[in-house]
């Protein structure tokens, strides 16, 4: 069985018993983008917060105060992912892979699953039952995303992946393509490179994934910021509300 968690190009059909698949099988492919689409809230924000509780992060407020500040950017388009994931995986730095695990299965268990929007799993199972291969794609690091994506019963992650060392603890770093804005497009193109869709759905929130919506056939815009909901009406997109507006 492979691991949704391992390196982005990676294929994880075996965990659905898609043995009579051949990888470049002609396939309809559904792209999730994860944060403020299928999530309520940013999931990495979530887990630094965790990590605060934890003991694992010294000064939260230091924290805080930096993640806001690199939340605002990324609103604007602006966001320095190299000092981003920085940020995100300094704590990680010298921490075993399982131990990792064992605090993502808590968190996602107690505070991700609950945030997820009833409309993005009613999507997810629409796409499954057609058939259809379902990859979330994500600007978030692959040890939240891919343990998440299995939960959600995706066929694929795709997003940064972390460094380890030799005895499997975490580096502190990333490494390969950085999964955001224009590096999304390049992760699907290198993986698509042993996939064969007819047809493609995109969906986000985001401005930053602008190059993924404008690559598929059918993109979706949810709960878009102002950006991506400006566009997507010139362009004649579907726009829909997952979040309850009040």
């Amino acid at each position: 069985m492979n691991d949704l968690t391992s390196p982005v190009t990676m294929t994880t059909d075996a965990c659905h018993g898609d043995a009579a698949k051949a990888p470049d099988a002609p396939m309809t492919l559904a792209l999730f983008d994860l944060d403020d689409t299928l999530l309520d809230g940013d999931i990495t924000g979530l887990w630094s917060q965790w990590l605060i509780d934890l003991g694992w992060i010294e000064d939260g407020d230091a924290y805080r105060a930096a993640f806001a500040e690199h939340m605002a950017a990324y609103a604007a388009g602006t966001l320095d992912m190299e000092a981003h994931l920085a940020l995100l995986l300094t704590p990680l730095a010298g921490r075993s892979e399982a131990d990792v695990r064992q605090q993502v299965d808590a968190f996602l268990e107690a505070k991700v699953v609950p945030r997820l929007f009833p409309q993005g799993h009613e999507r997810l199972a629409w796409h499954r039952d057609q058939g259809h291969r379902v990859v979330i794609i994500s600007a978030s690091p692959i040890h939240v995303v891919g343990p998440l994506a299995e939960r959600l019963g995706a066929d694929q992650a795709l997003a940064t992946a972390l460094e380890l060392d030799s005895r499997r603890r975490y580096t502190g770093k990333a490494e390969g393509i950085r999964t955001f804005q224009g590096g999304k497009l390049e992760a699907l193109r290198e993986w698509l490179a042993e996939h064969t869709p007819v047809e493609s759905f995109g969906y986000s929130d985001s401005r930053n994934d602008l190059p993924l919506l404008e690559f598929v056939d059918r993109p979706f815009a949810i709960n878009p910021d102002p950006t991506l909901d400006a566009t997507a009406r010139e362009r004649g997109w579907p726009v829909q509300w997952w979040r309850q507006v009040d």
